[in-house]
């Protein structure tokens, strides 16, 4: 990977985990449910992981590309039912969804972070999406990774 694909991609990881680790303070102090505290912290864990993967992805360290891969795959799906809905980005997203109750095909961008939960909400609409961003950054790193892999075995040859 190109020195500054790793910047970009850190900065990316470290600057949208640290506007998501802010907006879960907001969301602290709005909370009132054990359950609402308990969504609020997994979403700080995970900005925080957002945080340590880019830096490692800076510094180059090792396995930094894989634990990066994992950090987008996490923000890929986008679901919303009556039961429960996750919605978890984390520096930029393009995300497109299709919604079920009416039918309809839908997008939205955002630079920044965002997370959305809900758990047992009758009015929640039904739908479900990917994060078209993510998935494309995670589907760079696989084939980068595959692609260095490669190149280091033909070099040992």
């Amino acid at each position: 990977m190109k020195l500054w694909q790793r910047r970009l991609l850190g900065i990316l990881a470290i600057g949208g985990g640290a506007i998501g680790a802010t907006q879960c303070f907001v969301a602290m102090t709005s909370a009132s449910r054990v359950i609402e505290w308990l969504f609020v912290l997994l979403a700080f864990a995970f900005y925080g992981w957002g945080v340590w993967c880019g830096t490692r992805l800076i510094e180059a360290q090792p396995g930094a590309e894989q634990s990066n891969r994992r950090f987008w795959l996490v923000q890929v799906p986008t679901i919303s039912t009556p039961v429960v809905g996750y919605f978890l980005t984390c520096g930029f997203h393009l995300t497109v969804k299709l919604e079920f109750a009416p039918f309809k095909l839908g997008a939205n961008f955002l630079l920044g972070s965002t997370f959305n939960y809900s758990l047992l909400q009758p009015e929640a609409p039904i739908y479900i999406g990917m994060n078209v961003f993510a998935f494309g950054i995670a589907g760079w790193l696989i084939h980068t990774g595959h692609k260095e892999k490669a190149v280091a075995l033909s070099s040992q040859s």
